[in-house]
């Protein structure tokens, strides 16, 4: 996130378009990024391009560990490997009072939150100062950060559904150092899509878990699928289950066309019998977030 949020920045000064997939997850499970594998395979040697290395940062030391073996923490030392015991006090073992933490810190996507007796606090650059922020308070700006460019929910809809607009906000979000990614986390709604988080802190409307909502896709569209091409059919219900394992990133990616399901039923061009498959997938995502 936190490198996604310099890159908008960077793209902003320079009145550039940001790229897609320039920083992203990638932990395993589809919802993680690891459908970005394969299109990886682009960091292998390409003499054609004469392109022969490329740069991976460690920024957490995994390196580190490479070519030695795992061990255990160390054990705690015994009182005469700190020096013996000469005051006398102590008769060997370790009765001392364990000294008092501080407050939990988290590192969350490149925010941080505070966790202290008056609540939790997330910490944000605010004119160059990074400020404490209830998150109560952070929430709430974020959301009418959104309520700005679409006062109800079929407003908001519209420019979700178009691939470009949706970036845009998000951009306009992180480029603001907010992090939509951050609330799913802390409101306990990772099985959420952000669609839902804005629909129910913004709009009031009742949020849907991926899953339930495919299935409302599934089930109440029913006579459209009846009434298509069966291949079309297939590759339309099939957005809906990569909707359920990835969210609305899952249906702008590439690889969404390389799902065994969807590419063995003609992909993207079976879409072509119902017009403009731009059209048809903005038809689609259109039903899926009406529910």
């Amino acid at each position: 996130m936190e490198l996604n949020n310099l890159y908008v920045h960077w793209c902003r000064e320079r009145n550039q378009t940001p790229k897609e997939h320039y920083a992203f997850k990638c932990m395993g499970g589809k919802s993680n990024g690891a459908d970005m594998i394969e299109p990886m395979r682009g960091s292998r040697i390409h003499e054609e391009t004469g392109k022969y290395k490329f740069w991976l940062y460690d920024y957490t030391g995994v390196t580190e560990l490479f070519g030695t073996d795992f061990i255990t923490r160390s054990p705690r030392p015994k009182p005469d490997e700190r020096g013996g015991n000469e005051g006398g006090d102590n008769d060997g073992g370790w009765d001392e009072p364990e000294p008092e933490e501080p407050p939990a810190i988290a590192e969350i996507k490149g925010q941080f939150v505070t966790v202290t007796p008056q609540g939790r606090f997330i910490l944000c650059n605010r004119d160059g100062r990074d400020v404490p922020i209830p998150v109560d308070e952070y929430r709430r700006e974020m959301v009418q950060r959104v309520l700005r460019e679409a006062h109800n929910l079929d407003q908001f809809r519209g420019p979700w559904i178009e691939t470009q607009k949706r970036r845009q906000l998000i951009n306009h979000l992180l480029g603001d150092n907010f992090s939509p990614e951050l609330l799913l986390e802390l409101d306990n709604m990772v099985d959420f899509d952000l669609y839902d988080l804005f629909a129910h802190h913004g709009y009031r409307a009742r949020a849907l878990k991926r899953p339930e909502r495919n299935q409302f896709y599934l089930m109440g569209n029913q006579d459209w699928f009846d009434g298509v091409d069966p291949k079309a059919a297939m590759v339309l219900k099939g957005l809906g289950r990569q909707f359920e394992l990835g969210g609305t990133d899952a249906l702008e990616t590439p690889a969404l066309w390389e799902v065994p399901e969807i590419r063995l039923a003609g992909g993207f061009a079976a879409l072509r019998v119902m017009g403009r498959p731009v059209d048809v997938m903005r038809d689609a995502k259109g039903r899926l977030f009406a529910a």
